[in-house]
């Protein structure tokens, strides 16, 4: 009898904590629309301090809105939206910026949270009054929606070097905000419409024949029409079959796995002869198969640093698959000469 009126008691207690009808509601927007469809996460920690999963999540309507019944606390809230072909891959992101919001009791009305894209925008500092536009070209008519990537430096138009990327409007126009300096361009779209990533057979790739621009303080330079070219089966395997993926007799092996340790299919592993795994990789493999299984080809007995993305190239962005191998804490194997080296499953998760 005691212990059924101490339970009673107690569920009298958290009844009290939780007020019936409340929590938070609002809405999404993006480009000044409501945004279907959205994800909103509820933190109890500032972002500083966050490391769980969120504490409640909510998703948008049709109309933008959003509706989450909460218990009385503070809350810190994310809105979130991945969005996936029909042009560019993009990944929305936002923290409302009043954050905590404080819930006591009845249902808390907050501002739009107005979502941006994460991840779209360069290293190049502009000066606000030079700039270079120009205009995309395939086939002789005007390309919509590809990117242009600016490099400081001209040895590799490919790598994770570029200092800004602008995506190109409907007629194919593009403007490139920039200071004085030293340029190299190239141009690229993708059938799946994302920004980075090995272009693949039938995408549109080129570099820009009047490399490297040189422009000087408040220079406006406007470039003649720039054609890209459609990428050929046989010109991307003889550019695999150079470089860093060359076969050799000398290689690690291995199997990428998400955390329920299925496999995952078009990562690419990067084997680095530096420790700290930063700049262009010594060795690429080829993106991993259904299987999830990879091979990174190396040109001598050596100590490698091995890590793995879903793209090829480029700054990390969110929404990418990342991954090291955990055989040792600083990701380090030593790879045998003329011998394949085993490093089992290598775990990749998605990041924001």
């Amino acid at each position: 009898m005691r212990f059924l009126l101490l339970f009673f008691s107690l569920s009298l207690l958290l009844a009290g904590c939780t007020q019936e009808g409340a929590g938070i509601e609002g809405a999404i927007i993006f480009n000044e629309k409501p945004l279907g469809q959205a994800r909103v996460e509820f933190y109890l920690k500032s972002g500083e301090e966050r490391s769980s999963a969120p504490f409640s999540v909510a998703t948008t309507d049709l109309q933008g809105r959003f509706h989450a019944e909460l218990p009385a606390g503070d809350y810190y809230l994310v809105g979130k939206k991945k969005e996936q072909g029909g042009g560019v891959n993009r990944m929305l992101m936002a923290e409302y910026p009043q954050n905590p919001v404080v819930v006591s009791s009845g249902m808390v009305e907050v501002e739009p949270l107005i979502l941006s894209e994460v991840g779209f925008a360069g290293a190049i500092a502009a000066d606000g009054k030079t700039h270079v536009t120009g205009r995309l070209m395939f086939d002789g008519q005007p390309l919509a929606e590809a990117f242009v990537y600016v490099y400081t430096r001209g040895d590799a138009l490919t790598g994770p070097s570029y200092g800004l990327v602008v995506h190109a409007e409907e007629d194919g126009s593009f403007d490139l905000p920039l200071a004085p300096g030293r340029y190299w361009l190239a141009a690229r779209k993708r059938s799946d419409g994302s920004r980075v990533g090995d272009p693949q057979v039938g995408d549109l790739n080129g570099e820009y024949p009047g490399n490297p621009l040189v422009l000087s303080s408040g220079e406006e330079k406007r470039l003649p029409p720039w054609s890209l070219e459609r990428v050929t089966r046989s010109g991307r395997q003889e550019r695999m079959a150079e470089g860093k993926f060359v076969k050799t007799d000398t290689w690690l092996s291995g199997r990428v796995v998400d955390e329920d340790r299925q496999p995952v299919s078009g990562i690419y592993l990067f084997a680095y002869r530096d420790s700290r795994m930063i700049g262009k990789p010594n060795f690429i493999s080829s993106p991993t198969g259904q299987d999830g299984g990879f091979r990174i080809y190396l040109d001598r007995e050596d100590e490698y640093f091995v890590g793995a993305r879903s793209t090829y190239g480029g700054p990390l962005e969110p929404g990418e698959w990342v991954g090291t191998f955990d055989g040792r804490a600083d990701h380090g194997v030593v790879a045998e000469e003329e011998q394949e080296t085993v490093l089992g499953d290598i775990l990749v998760r998605e990041v924001w």
